[in-house]
């Protein structure tokens, strides 16, 4: 039987209320990861989460597609509480089906002697008809940049970029409605990184949310809707990655590195009081950048 995917009527995709992650909990061992995380995150949005090392990034999304469950608070996936008052998920299968996992290195995941069978094992897995999941195989494959030849080969004969090609194809065919990444471009190299960037753009203009973990405050201002930085065992700020990335107060409590684009905003600000401008025009990219400095040089002169 085919598995049925958690309907996400409303216009949250997730909300966690009250969450609270502890390991080894009442042992001389005790550590608080998180506590009282509250937040929604909405549909068809890319959410970036970020924060120093051990701030509980990993441990808060695997909660999501029940990998972790914590003995306090609420998970609800669109209409459906996955973890509540009894601490048990009724509905594995659904939840993975809507909410797809994609590991910080998914091409360690890769196990079968094909590529083909590599990414029919999750829609299968799930219910899904074998014919229908080889369609989905190639689909989302070439979706991936790989063409038919690669399903029949070993996925152990391919580069480090391809094979995370392939296990992330293997997400994407089981087709989830929320898409959870853990550092999605470590370890490649600066067009691999881009392929991964617009790979996940395309799937939010397909209509999926997105929820990033990165390192890389480039990526945030560039892709991110909203920005939810964690700090000291809790949510810190959320807010656009302009309302987090000026806020000093913010930056002086955490380790944050800032984007290019807002370390040279600063320091043209710093030369000239003209280019305040750019905070309202909010240039994400270098490309944005430099369009907005040549508009703002340009009415300057004719101002004068």
């Amino acid at each position: 039987m085919k598995t049925q995917v958690i309907n996400i009527a409303s216009q949250y995709a997730i909300t966690v209320k009250d969450l609270k992650i502890i390991f080894n909990e009442k042992t001389e061992e005790e550590l608080i990861v998180l506590d009282n995380f509250n937040y929604q995150f909405k549909k068809n949005k890319i959410y970036f989460i970020v924060g120093n090392s051990g701030s509980g990034k990993t441990s808060l999304i695997s909660h999501f597609n029940g990998l972790l469950k914590s003995k306090y608070g609420d998970l609800t996936i669109g209409n459906e509480n996955i973890l509540g008052s009894k601490r048990k998920i009724h509905h594995f299968k659904a939840l993975r089906k809507t909410c797809g996992m994609v590991f910080q290195f998914p091409e360690y995941q890769l196990f079968k002697d094909t590529i083909e069978k590599d990414i029919i094992f999750g829609p299968i897995n799930l219910g899904e008809n074998k014919n229908k999941a080889k369609l989905k195989a190639k689909k989302y494959l070439n979706v991936m940049g790989l063409d038919d030849s690669f399903l029949q080969r070993s996925p152990f004969e391919l580069s480090g970029g391809q094979k995370r090609r392939v296990a992330i194809a293997g997400i994407l065919a089981i087709e989830p409605e929320i898409l959870v990444f853990d550092e999605p471009t470590a370890g490649l190299d600066p067009a691999g990184e881009k392929e991964m960037l617009d790979i996940i753009q395309q799937a939010n203009h397909d209509g999926k949310t997105i929820i990033i973990i990165t390192h890389v405050m480039d990526q945030v201002l560039a892709l991110g809707d909203e920005v939810l930085v964690l700090n000291d065992k809790k949510l810190e700020a959320a807010g656009t990655p302009y309302d987090v990335f000026t806020n000093k107060a913010l930056l002086e409590k955490t380790t944050l590195d800032l984007p290019k684009v807002i370390t040279v905003i600063e320091k043209l600000v710093q030369k000239d009081q003209r280019f305040e401008e750019l905070y309202q025009i909010k240039p994400r990219n270098v490309d944005d950048l430099a369009k907005a400095i040549q508009t703002i040089i340009t009415k300057s002169k004719y101002e004068q």
